[in-house]
């Protein structure tokens, strides 16, 4: 982060520039949605879940980017349709792999949790997700010069539902999305 010399009271990075103010409330919101009791317990239940989640679905889960393939296969084979998994992505299967996917991020791409706290009342389609910490807020550009917070967010269960899709992609490749742009 710099400060320009002719705007004291505006931040800069590369092509980036937003006030201290906005940068502050940035920074403000990225603890918020980081650090909140929402997150923190869901967290803690599917790590609690995991390891029976793991025994019963037999298989090597280490948290290696390869075994996302594994995991993508068995969620294949256990839903129909995108439509079925979104019906059901509150469910323990669904929102215990998901952890499993953001931890597979966490782990190998070293990001982190978020979850804004008031998601749970305005919207109960919103889900966890992980995202580049915040001091890589400038890493990453928003083509339209729109968003001052560019930082790809990542939703593991929308994702598990998204893959049953056709063009759904792979669970693999999208470990790239946490990677800047050359």
């Amino acid at each position: 982060m710099l400060t320009d010399q002719h705007h004291p009271f505006k931040v800069r990075s590369a092509d980036v520039e937003m006030t201290d103010d906005e940068y502050q409330e940035l920074a403000e919101l990225d603890r918020i949605r980081s650090s909140n009791p929402v997150l923190d317990a869901w967290l803690q239940n599917q790590e609690q879940a995991f390891p029976i989640w793991a025994q019963q679905h037999d298989g090597d889960w280490d948290f290696s980017p390869d075994s996302l393939e594994r995991l993508e296969d068995f969620v294949r084979s256990r839903y129909v349709s995108s439509d079925q998994a979104w019906e059901e992505r509150g469910s323990d299967f669904l929102q215990t792999a998901a952890w499993y996917v953001g931890e597979v991020h966490h782990r190998t791409c070293g990001t982190q949790w978020q979850y804004h706290p008031d998601s749970a009342t305005a919207d109960r389609a919103m889900s966890p997700f992980v995202t580049v910490p915040f001091d890589r807020l400038f890493d990453f550009e928003d083509e339209d010069g729109i968003e001052s917070d560019a930082r790809p967010l990542y939703t593991p269960v929308n994702r598990l539902c998204g893959i049953l899709d056709a063009d759904g992609g792979s669970l693999i490749t999208d470990i790239d999305i946490h990677t800047p742009p050359q």
